[in-house]
Parts: structure tokens; C-alpha cells; sequence
């Protein structure tokens, strides 16, 4: 199997020859274990095209933290060797600035050439991604947290504006990203606490869930798969998302007690896991992020497929601990189990 067939084939439940991978390495990660930890992933390229794998450079500056200001306009804190951070000045922190708000153009065009020439150059072998956008963190990242779940709250006639402009500007990169060839689209919005729902079911059917489904539709329409990633603790709308047609789910199962997951998720959708990055990954033994690879292929990926295995490399993770989940991977991933 090529490794986009294989992807296919766990997605659909239809026996792939192993389990596929994918890649989530931090830059952090890069400047703590340098040269050996590139030379290990572009050992292992995964089944989404990642296999060229360098230390990034530094960001300029004294300290640990950078600040910046996204193409939204939104200015942001981020400790330097990660990937996301804090808004500090939401752009539209006042709803007086909506009337001459303009969102931001989409990346330029030669950039969906390059996804598609990469796919082509490549013989379209691996499984590829697209990005969907955000919708909940874009409001968040716009208008500030607080601000937003006033907003909410209140269901101000604002807001269901800019929730649909962002609707309309995300339909416009998956359909960019749709023509350039792409076999999903990826969503992310992290929708839970840690042990709640940053807000109330009733309102995230009633306000968001038709947006997400605009956006779903299109994928499904084109006869493509849905990958969302959502961390924290969201079973209250596991069964929203199966229903609305996403093909990955991406949640932090590690919050969950085994007999929810086994209910509510496995066999039911496919799984990309998200590996304990509170506890395993960064302070257990290597001994334990094998045996917690092992659980979790036991749980999810016995049903004739149903499951990419994936663990976030964040720079608090030992080296040795991220070899052991490397090497769990393919101890554990081939030949996939069978659901008896």
C-alpha cells in the first residue's frame, strides 16, 4: 500500500497494512535535541509527506517569549519554541471596529501551486491535508476570550456577522485547497476545559454547529475526508461531529476513562491520537510511553482499522521517550489488530 492508500484504508475501516502515522514535531523540540532527533524522524517519514525534517532557526531577541501581530491584526505573546501563544490586543476588542474591518487574503496562489506540484512530484503517494481554518479560536483570537463568551451569551447580532464572514473566508481556502489536490481537510478548534465544555452544548448546536456544517459539506461534497482536531474534554459532541460527517477525530483521549472512549468513539469513527502530552510523554519512562502506545492501539485500532497514531513532540520531551514512541509505533502498528 502507498502510504495515502493506507491512510484511505484506516479512515474507511477496511484493513490497512499497518497503522498510519503522523508527524507533530514543535520547533522547540528541533533546537533541544538538534541533528539527532532530525536525523530519527527523516528516518521515519510518516504517511503524510513529512520527511524532510531541519532545525529551524531561532527566534530574534532576548528571553523566552516573542510578541507579534497576525495578518487578523490581533497581537499575540508566544513562548518561543512552540507554535501558538496568547492574544494580548484583539483586534476587534471594541464592536466598533467591525464596520471597517476587512479580513485578510488568503495565501497567495503560488502557494497552492506548491502543494499541488509537491503532490504531483510525489506521484500523490501520501495522504494530504489541506487546512480548514478555525472558527471558534478565530472569534476568540479577534475579540478575546471574555469578550467572546459575553458575546455568546448575549447572541449579539455581531457576532453571528463576524462568525459569518469567517464561515465565508474559510469556504474560500478549502476550496482553494480542494482544487490544489488535497485529500482532507484539517479543522482545529479546541473546544474543551479539562474537564467541561468551554461552553453549553444547546449553544454550540445552536451556533456553531450549521457554520461547521457549511464547511463540512463542501469537503464531503467533493468526495473528500474530514480531519478535526479538538483537545480537551468534548464528549458532549462526539456524536454532533460523527453525525455531521467528520472521518477523523482528533480529541484528547487521554482525559477520558476508557469506558466513554470505547462507547463513544472507537470503531464508531477513526482516531488520530493524541498521546499523553500532560503526563506520558514529557515525565514517564520509556517502558510507560510503550505501554501507553500499546493501550492505545488495544483500544482503537482493532476494528479493522479506525486509528493514525500520532504524539505531539513538544521540547519537554526527553529524547529517549521519543524514540521509545517511534519505535512503539512500529512495534505496535504492524500488522494492524483485528476486532474479533
Amino acid at each position: 500500500m502507498t502510504s495515502r492508500e493506507r491512510v484511505i484504508a484506516a479512515i474507511r475501516f477496511e484493513g490497512p497494512d499497518r497503522i498510519p502515522f503522523h508527524h507533530a514535531v514543535f520547533p522547540g523540540a528541533l533546537w533541544r535535541h538538534g541533528q539527532k532527533l532530525v536525523d530519527l524522524l527523516n528516518s521515519l517519514p510518516d504517511d503524510f509527506g513529512n520527511n524532510s525534517f531541519t532545525i529551524p532557526p531561532k527566534p530574534e531577541g532576548e528571553g523566552l517569549f516573542q510578541t507579534f501581530t497576525d495578518e487578523w491584526g490581533s497581537q499575540w505573546v508566544m513562548l518561543k519554541g512552540y507554535t501558538t501563544g496568547e492574544v494580548k490586543k484583539p483586534a476587534l476588542e471594541d464592536w466598533g471596529r467591525l464596520k471597517d474591518y476587512r479580513l485578510p487574503p488568503h495565501p497567495p496562489e503560488t502557494h497552492f501551486a506548491g502543494f499541488r506540484a509537491r503532490l504531483e512530484a510525489g506521484n500523490h503517494s501520501w495522504f494530504s491535508l489541506g487546512s480548514g481554518g478555525t472558527l471558534f479560536e478565530r472569534l476568540q483570537f479577534l475579540r478575546g476570550t471574555e469578550n467572546l463568551l459575553i458575546d455568546l451569551a448575549e447572541d449579539r447580532s455581531e457576532l453571528h456577522e463576524l462568525a459569518d464572514r469567517i464561515v465565508k473566508w474559510n469556504k474560500g481556502l478549502i476550496e482553494k485547497y480542494l482544487k490544489a489536490g488535497a485529500d482532507g481537510i484539517a479543522f482545529a478548534d479546541d473546544w474543551g476545559a479539562q474537564n467541561r465544555l468551554l461552553i453549553s452544548p444547546q449553544k454550540w448546536r445552536s451556533f456553531f454547529k450549521p457554520r461547521y456544517q457549511i464547511l463540512f459539506d463542501l469537503v464531503k461534497d467533493a468526495g473528500r475526508f474530514i480531519f478535526f482536531h479538538t483537545d480537551g474534554w468534548t464528549v458532549d459532541i462526539w456524536d454532533d461531529f460523527i453525525e455531521m460527517g467528520v472521518d477523523v477525530l482528533n480529541p484528547q483521549h487521554p482525559l477520558f476513562p476508557k469506558e466513554v472512549i470505547e462507547k463513544k468513539l472507537a470503531g464508531r469513527v477513526c482516531v488520530r491520537s493524541d498521546l499523553d502530552r500532560q503526563k506520558i510523554l514529557p515525565f514517564g519512562t520509556p517502558e510507560e510511553v510503550r505501554e501507553h502506545v500499546r493501550e492505545t492501539v488495544e483500544l482503537f485500532g482493532r476494528f479493522n482499522g479506525g486509528l493514525i497514531l500520532h504524539g505531539e513532540v513538544g521540547p519537554d520531551l526527553p529524547f529517549e521517550n521519543i524514540v521509545a514512541m517511534y519505535q512503539a509505533f512500529q512495534e505496535f502498528g504492524c500488522p494492524t489488530p483485528r476486532e474479533k
